[in-house]
């Protein structure tokens, strides 16, 4: 990871405070976005910018997705606040590799009335609805053609959780980054990432706060709060303390 030279401040208890943020809502049609580099609107990038900018005590440094839905409004925040930021490849979602920023509109049910997709190197028979219900339904065993799978995301993103608290000890941390990538923190700290029902029957919010706080010198972690207004982050709110 590389980041900018600064002074990280400490939180009061030492405790390293991880706030994870899910984007704003992309400017797309409904799909699966993982690796695709799609945007958000101006419109929703500001409205997140604000929400942010009410909160701006609250962090001591930013850590970011490369993708543009995460990056833009990452160093926009930064640069307004001078607070640090990485830029980490690691919390790029998931690829969803032949479906990956396919509309689900353009994906046919058993292989007939799909649209015509932008891809044309992909045949209509192989992007059917009965291949992402299985993926749904278990992705650890149902792996999307061309996918990274679901262990090779964990690992992933497990060892990216482990290096962000060992090298932003005692601090508040913001994580710009995806509902994947969020979800999987979560389901590690949990140890439920061989539930598939944690990844079809939780849901983050589009510019919404989940926080996972560790303890070094009892070698615990815990999750704090789920999908919560940015709101959250206040230090007179109770999810802080």
């Amino acid at each position: 990871m590389t980041k900018a030279n600064s002074i990280s401040t400490s939180t009061s208890t030492g405790l390293t405070n991880l706030f994870l943020l899910r984007h704003a809502k992309v400017d797309g049609p409904a799909a699966l976005y993982g690796h695709t580099d799609i945007g958000v609107s101006a419109d929703e990038n500001n409205k997140l910018l604000a929400q942010l900018l009410s909160v701006k005590h609250c962090f001591s440094h930013i850590v970011s997705s490369p993708l543009q839905r995460c990056r833009t409004v990452s160093e926009q925040f930064a640069k307004q606040n001078g607070l640090p930021l990485t830029i980490e490849p690691g919390l790029s979602e998931t690829s969803f590799g032949d479906y990956d920023g396919i509309a689900f509109d353009d994906i046919a049910f058993n292989g007939i009335g799909a649209k015509e997709t932008s891809t044309n190197e992909i045949n209509d028979n192989d992007l059917n609805w009965p291949t992402l219900e299985n993926f749904w339904h278990n992705p650890m065993l149902n792996t999307l053609p061309n996918a990274e799978s679901l262990m090779d995301f964990k690992l992933r993103i497990t060892n990216l959780l482990q290096t962000l608290i060992n090298e932003h000890q005692g601090e508040n941390v913001l994580v710009v980054c995806h509902g994947g990538v969020i979800k999987m923190m979560i389901s590690h700290v949990l140890e439920l990432e061989q539930n598939p029902k944690l990844f079809s029957h939780l849901r983050i919010s589009n510019a919404s706060i989940s926080k996972v706080s560790h303890d070094s010198a009892s070698n615990f972690s815990q999750v704090c709060c789920v999908s919560a207004p940015l709101s959250a982050c206040d230090p007179d709110n109770e999810y802080l303390s």
